[in-house]
């Protein structure tokens, strides 16, 4: 058995009332409570924990203030449990309530990470005032009482990226029980376009609707190759309490007279798809599941936290308005048992993965169930069990972006990082782009980032798809029949309806992170990688901006990129620049204008850039294989691939006729006929 981790040596007492926490031989943190202790997992990262003498439901212990405070960012709930926003400043007194994770900005330039937690019993957040941040700790059940549990991680250090992963990596490592989504694979279906019925049809969706919206999507020629049948599908019944209850497994017999079964079979067959999904609610429906389904139900009174229900509007009640007061709650000891049955019931039709939403809705009923951290806890192994059971993993969680959930998704990770495309309002797409990159800095090396679906011929269709193309996320897309642009499918994915996926969760640049793209004049950069490059997604985030936004673009944005000079291709202007590391080319982008910069390292006198017309290009390039005057380069697809040579080239493919077309400044095309994987030779 090994040794305990010490206590931190550097949590020192300073007066009786405060002590103050050291890291990397400073103090980072001072005015912070006595009840705060804790111990150093490593070099720069602390864990802190809340104790007192007392069990309580609630501790709101002062953290204090961080030194040297510059700027911060902060990822929030605002309004309902649902969904986080960001959000900036430069005073600790303006952290908003229910921040989730926050990152400041030092005036020396040194970076501090402070993630609140929910690994015990009690779930914390962090609040801003006039002593500096506290954290607000509860159970969600006035019954539920400890006397200690784990508060917040704080680490420090200069780059984001390494600072998010070095830290993730030392809180999985002291809790097992937290898991990191580099350990657990994206679902299968995320290398292929697919397609959602939601904004489609919404809750009037049929097996005669799903049908023609697949045949719209046959008759462009670009189809999905998996599906997700949203809400509106299932049995369901308003109760004599006012809320919505599932009332049985099978699909709704109006809608879809012949079950599931029969359509799931025919969207393969006729159509190709590898894949049928499924929506449903975490507690089978929005009002919970009623009763006569024959699993042990508690009936519970939504009540949230004042953390939630004091964020704007006034109006706290809204979620009730919505959904009703009552919910119908399946127990922990038989949620295991509901979802097993239930997910035993799809997979006999066919269905091949499930959406999982409503998820943080049930911190509100957690009062006289042991609490919000232990119920979710149960729900989520449950789920995740039936899950793999049934469908092999694949599986999008939704509305679910509660710290005591984002920490306790293990095995089925895929999460949505914002909440909706919301089609009729214009000033949501900025901030769609912004939210998810945001969250996804700390959250993203726990879930795997969803950037939601969208439409390709609404105005902001190619915005979207510029954003969801450098996301590293899963790309699918919910268009009516006939409301299709073919163009932006077809820029999207390759020949066989694969798409070439970034390797990471799509992130702000360091030069954006600490402004808020969507009010400042600020051009929001997203960056990832792909395997043989770095590509940056560029994008003016204010949808009513009086004038162009300037900005630039430079290979060291992200900050693994290789030194020395890359070639850098802007997507949209078609343009090519040989830029040296830290050196930017200057852009100005309109309200609601893109580009994608895709940078490929020059070496040896080469640089694979990746196929022209495809929002991610750089994605379809497998391998780059150095050789003396030459290279063999692997290929996703056909198509015209872009290279950039400083001497005259040739190619060869043992498999696909090829075309070489030299430009000017040694920019030259190589167009593959053929379609599929392919190698090509290289020579000069």
């Amino acid at each position: 058995m090994t040794d305990p981790a010490p206590p931190i040596a550097a949590l020192v007492g300073g007066s009786p009332a405060a002590a103050a926490l050291l890291l990397d031989g400073e103090t980072v943190i001072d005015g912070m409570s006595i009840n705060v202790r804790g111990r150093e997992l490593e070099p720069g990262i602390a864990l802190l924990t809340w104790e007192q003498s007392q069990p309580a439901a609630r501790g709101n212990p002062l953290l204090g203030r961080v030194r040297h405070t510059r700027r911060w960012t902060a990822c929030h709930r605002a309004r309902e449990p649902f969904w986080m926003v960001p959000a900036v400043g430069s005073t600790l007194v303006d952290v908003p309530p229910e921040t989730q994770v926050l990152l400041i900005e030092r005036g020396d330039g040194r970076l501090v990470l402070i993630a609140p937690l929910a690994l015990g019993a009690m779930r914390f957040a962090l609040r801003g005032g006039a002593e500096g941040l506290t954290l607000v700790g509860h159970t969600g059940d006035p019954w539920t009482r400890v006397a200690t549990s784990p508060a917040c991680l704080v680490a420090i250090g200069d780059c984001p990226l390494a600072l998010w992963q070095r830290a993730a990596s030392a809180l999985a490592a002291a809790h097992p029980e937290v898991g990191l989504a580099r350990d657990v694979p994206y679902p299968r279906e995320a290398d292929w376009l697919g397609w959602c019925t939601w904004d489609a049809f919404y809750q009037t969706v049929d097996e005669a609707k799903v049908v023609a919206g697949l045949e719209s999507f046959r008759r462009i020629g670009v189809m999905p190759r998996w599906m997700i049948l949203d809400d509106g599908w299932q049995t369901q019944e308003r109760v004599s309490t006012g809320e919505q209850r599932l009332t049985a497994f099978a699909a709704d017999a109006v809608k879809f007279p012949n079950g599931l079964g029969p359509l799931v079979t025919l969207t393969k067959q006729r159509y190709g798809l590898r894949s049928f999904w499924v929506w449903h609610a975490f507690q089978g429906y929005w009002g919970g599941t009623d009763a006569r389904l024959g699993y042990q139900i508690e009936e519970r009174l939504r009540r949230y936290d004042a953390g939630i229900v004091s964020n704007p509007p006034a109006n706290s009640d809204w979620m009730q308005e919505v959904w009703g007061d009552l919910m119908g709650v399946v127990t922990a000891s038989d949620i295991g048992r509901f979802f097993a049955d239930f997910h035993a019931n799809l997979r006999a039709q066919g269905v091949d993965g499930v959406k999982v939403d409503n998820q943080a809705a049930l911190e509100g009923v957690a009062h006289g169930l042991g609490g919000r951290v232990a119920l979710m806890r149960a729900y989520r192994d449950a789920l995740e069990v039936s899950v793999t059971t049934h469908f092999g993993g694949s599986l999008i969680n939704c509305m679910s972006c509660s710290n005591d959930m984002l920490y306790a998704a293990r095995c089925s990770n895929s999460t949505r990082t914002s909440t909706d495309f919301w089609p009729k309002k214009p000033e949501s797409h900025g901030l769609h782009l912004y939210t998810n990159a945001q969250v996804g800095g700390w959250f993203g090396e726990f879930v795997h980032p969803d950037w939601d679906i969208f439409q390709t011929a609404h105005p902001a269709g190619w915005f979207h798809a510029a954003g969801r193309a450098v996301s590293g996320a899963q790309v699918y897309v919910s268009d009516a029949p006939d409301h299709h642009d073919a163009a932006v499918l077809l820029a999207l994915t390759l020949s066989d309806g694969s798409v070439p996926r970034c390797l990471d969760p799509g992130r702000p640049t360091r030069d954006c992170l600490f402004h808020d793209p969507t009010r400042e004049p600020v051009l929001l950069k997203v960056m990832n990688r792909n395997p043989c490059g770095t590509v940056i997604g560029i994008f003016n985030a204010c949808h009513d901006s009086a004038g162009p936004v300037a900005g630039g673009v430079s290979p060291s944005d992200h900050p693994q990129a290789e030194p020395g000079v890359s070639a850098v291709w802007l997507h949209r202007i078609a343009r090519l620049a040989l830029l040296e590391h830290g050196r930017h080319l200057p852009l100005a982008l309109t309200a609601l204008d893109w580009e994608i910069a895709t940078m490929a390292p020059v070496v040896d006198g080469l640089a694979v850039i990746g196929l022209e017309g495809k929002l991610n290009g750089g994605g379809v390039v497998i391998a780059v294989r150095r050789q003396t005057r030459g290279a063999s380069i692997e290929l996703r697809d056909g198509g015209t691939l872009l290279v950039w040579c400083a001497q005259t080239l040739s190619a060869r493919s043992a498999r696909q006729p090829l075309e070489v077309t030299p430009a000017t400044d040694g920019l030259v095309r190589v167009t593959i006929v053929g379609q599929g994987p392919c190698v090509l030779d290289l020579r000069w």
